[in-house]
């Protein structure tokens, strides 16, 4: 009896190590598709309109204005950094005959940082996007220039609801061409 006491008290202390590991396993994958679903819309050369990117921002995928943000890519404004903050949380996909619960952008603001980004109750995980040159190819900065691709840095952070020096964060960059 005491053998198996033994035995069953370790086995009983693991079980919050593999559920700590299990909850920040699934926090880090769901950060990772929510970096690559930013970096496709940025990437997405289909979606260029009037010198920029559109970027999703509410948590539906009708292609209509209002679900999509328009980011500068090129002119002056591309020399400068551009901030883009996103909330995201569950919800069911609506257009879908299953309705699956999936994290999908609740909130989003373009330029500086929004309240709810540093103190929030709602959203699960809180997106930070930062798009800048990275270096240029072939000469100076030239506002018009293809030639200089553009940096990307997607910073997910979680949970959203405590404190933002006690979230976890996961930096994600990619390089995109200036269109």
């Amino acid at each position: 009896m005491g053998v198996a006491t033994v035995a069953f008290t370790s086995i009983i202390a693991l079980f919050p190590l593999g559920l700590n590991m299990s909850r920040e396993s699934h926090e880090s994958t769901q950060a990772a598709l929510i970096a690559r679903s930013i970096l496709a819309d940025l990437q997405d050369a289909t979606s260029a309109k009037a010198g920029g990117k559109l970027i999703q921002v509410t948590g539906t995928n009708e292609f209509t204005a209002a679900n999509y943000s328009n980011i500068p890519m090129s002119g002056s404004s591309s020399l400068a950094d551009r901030f883009i903050y996103l909330a995201y949380d569950e919800s069911p996909r609506t257009d879908s005959f299953i309705s699956p619960t999936m994290l999908r952008p609740k909130a989003a603001a373009v330029g500086s940082e929004p309240d709810w980004f540093a103190k929030t109750n709602g959203p699960i995980l809180l997106v930070k996007v930062v798009i800048r040159h990275s270096f240029l190819i072939g000469g100076p900065v030239s506002a018009n220039s293809s030639a200089n691709p553009q940096r990307i840095d997607v910073f997910v952070e979680g949970p959203a609801s405590a404190p933002a020096a006690q979230r976890s964060q996961y930096v994600f960059t990619g390089l995109i061409p200036q269109t």
